[in-house]
C-alpha cells in the first residue's frame, strides 16, 4: 500500500461519497471523523466506518481514518475503525511522543480484539501544533507503526499549520518551505519513509494552482499528497507518475552503469554527466515505480 501517492479526504458521515471517491482512483481515502463532520453527525460517521473500509478494501483502495485529537474517547474511535482493510490512523493536533505511544497501545489492543495481525495498522501523525512541528522527529520515532509525518502545502488561505506556526500563507509559499522541508527530513530521519502533504488553501476549481502545490510537495520530498476534492486526485496521480522521458533517461542510465560495471568501472559518463553509485538509488526507485504502475517492463 505504501507509498500512497494520492489520498482523498472523505467525510465519513457521507456514506455515498466513498463510492464516488473510488471512481477517481486514489491510492487511499482518508475517512474523516474530525473537522469535516459536524458534531451531531460524528456518531453516524463512526458507525459507518466498518462498511466504508470494507468497500474501499474491495476496490483495492487504502483506508486511512482521521480521528479526533487524542482524548479519553480515542479508544471508542479506534474500536469503530478497527477492521480488516484499515491502513492507518491519522492523528490530528499531534503534540508529543506520549500521544503516539498511547495510540500505538490502543491500536495493539483493538487489533487483538478484532483478531487482526499485530502492527497491521499504521500511524500518520498530523502535527498541527507548534510543539508537534518542533518535535516531529520524536513523533515519528515514538512507534514503529508511524509511516510518515503528515505535513501541509498551502495556497494563500491559511489553515491550522499557519496559525500554529505563525506564518501567513502566500501564493509563492516561501514562508512555508522551511516547515515543509523540516517535516520531510524529520520523518525520514526517524525511519518513517512516507511523509504526506495535505494540499489546501486554494479554490477547489483552480486546478492549475492545485497542481503547482502538488508539484511543490513532490519536489520538497513528500512521497504523496492528501487532497480535498475528487478532481484533484488525477492531478496527484499524474504528478507522481514517472514520465516517459524519466523512464527513458533512467533506463539508459541503468544500462550504461551495468555496462560500466562489467568493464570494471565504478563511474561512467552518461548524457554528458558523470554517474556513479550515488545516482543509482533514485534511478532504481523511479523504475520500480514505473514497473508497479505498468509503465515499464518487469
Amino acid at each position: 500500500m505504501w507509498p500512497i501517492r494520492s489520498a482523498l479526504f472523505v467525510p465519513a458521515h457521507r456514506r455515498d461519497w466513498v463510492g464516488k471517491a473510488i471512481r477517481v482512483s486514489p491510492g487511499a481515502a482518508v475517512l474523516d471523523i474530525e473537522d469535516s463532520v459536524p458534531p451531531e453527525f460524528k456518531p453516524q460517521a463512526m458507525a459507518q466506518l466498518h462498511a466504508e473500509i470494507a468497500e474501499l478494501r474491495a476496490a483495492g483502495v487504502g483506508a486511512l481514518v482521521r480521528v479526533n485529537p487524542m482524548s479519553e474517547r480515542t479508544g471508542e474511535e479506534i474500536a469503530a475503525a478497527m477492521t480488516e482493510g484499515l491502513t492507518a490512523i491519522v492523528l490530528p493536533k499531534a503534540a508529543n511522543p506520549g500521544e503516539i505511544r498511547r495510540l500505538h497501545d490502543l491500536l495493539s489492543y483493538h487489533e487483538g480484539r478484532a483478531n487482526m495481525t499485530h502492527g497491521a495498522v499504521g500511524i500518520v501523525p498530523l502535527p498541527e501544533t507548534a510543539e508537534g512541528m518542533h518535535d516531529a522527529c520524536a513523533l515519528a520515532k515514538a512507534s514503529p507503526r508511524v509511516k510518515g509525518i503528515h505535513g501541509a502545502i498551502s495556497g494563500p488561505v491559511s489553515g491550522d499549520f499557519a496559525r500554529a506556526f505563525g506564518f501567513r500563507a502566500t501564493t509563492d509559499g516561501i514562508e512555508q518551505l522551511y516547515l515543509a522541508s523540516k517535516l520531510v527530513l524529520d520523518s525520514r530521519a526517524a525511519g518513517a519513509m512516507y511523509p504526506i502533504a495535505g494540499i489546501f488553501g486554494t479554490p477547489m476549481n483552480d486546478l492549475a494552482s492545485v497542481e503547482r502545490l502538488i508539484r511543490r510537495a513532490r519536489d520538497v520530498g513528500y512521497s504523496g499528497v492528501a487532497v480535498m476534492h475528487p478532481s484533484h486526485v488525477a492531478l496527484a496521480n499524474a504528478v507522481y507518475r514517472p514520465t516517459p522521458e524519466e523512464i527513458a533517461y533512467f533506463t539508459g542510465l541503468l544500462a550504461a552503469f551495468e555496462a560500466a560495471e562489467k568493464a570494471g568501472l565504478g563511474a561512467v559518463s552518461y548524457q554528458g554527466a558523470m554517474v556513479d553509485y550515488a545516482m543509482l538509488p533514485l534511478a532504481q526507485e523511479v523504475m520500480a515505480e514505473a514497473r508497479r504502475l505498468g509503465l515499464a517492463a518487469g
